[in-house]
């Protein structure tokens, strides 16, 4: 059976993108959420509606920003799993990560546990570490317990469902 992974993590990006209004509008920081580049196939003359595109390359990250004076890069990434599957990661967005990440800026994942209802902030330091161990035939996936153990839980805070910036 065909499970599409489309969507998977949607909700989560709403969330973040409201959380992100948030700070724009209180002055805590300005986070953008990245939009995918697309090349248009085919539009409704009437309407002017786009009916067909295409990726026109691969993106880096969901989100960009400035959050007291420093750069900001990550990704949202929900799992039902028990696990983080790397593979929910692309390369090329590891390698984005890992650009911003030596050029100062703070790099992470913000990682939804979706059955546990769970979220946490994964520092690029760690992910480099599970990524690496990964391409040299250790785990492929990242166990919810080191992120229990490990990570900054995101919780609701100033008003925020999601506060993530608190974690930072």
């Amino acid at each position: 059976m065909y499970v599409s992974h489309a969507n998977r993590g949607m909700g989560l990006e709403m969330v973040v993108d409201m959380a992100n209004r948030t700070y724009d509008q209180r002055g805590i920081a300005v986070i953008d959420k990245v939009p995918t580049p697309i090349k248009v196939i085919q539009k409704n003359p009437t309407t002017r509606r786009i009916t067909d595109a295409i990726y026109e390359k691969k993106s880096g990250v969901d989100y960009l920003g400035t959050y007291n004076g420093v750069s900001i890069a990550f990704d949202a990434k929900a799992t039902r799993n028990t696990a983080f599957p790397l593979s929910n990661l692309e390369e090329h967005q590891y390698q984005y990560l890992e650009k911003k990440h030596n050029q100062k800026a703070v790099c992470f994942l913000l990682v939804e546990f979706t059955k546990k209802d769970e979220r946490f902030i994964l520092p690029f330091k760690a992910l480099k570490e599970w990524w690496e161990g990964a391409a040299a035939g250790g785990r492929k996936s990242i166990p919810y317990k080191f992120f229990k153990e490990d990570c900054y839980q995101v919780k609701s805070g100033r008003g925020i469902a999601v506060d993530y910036l608190a974690g930072l």
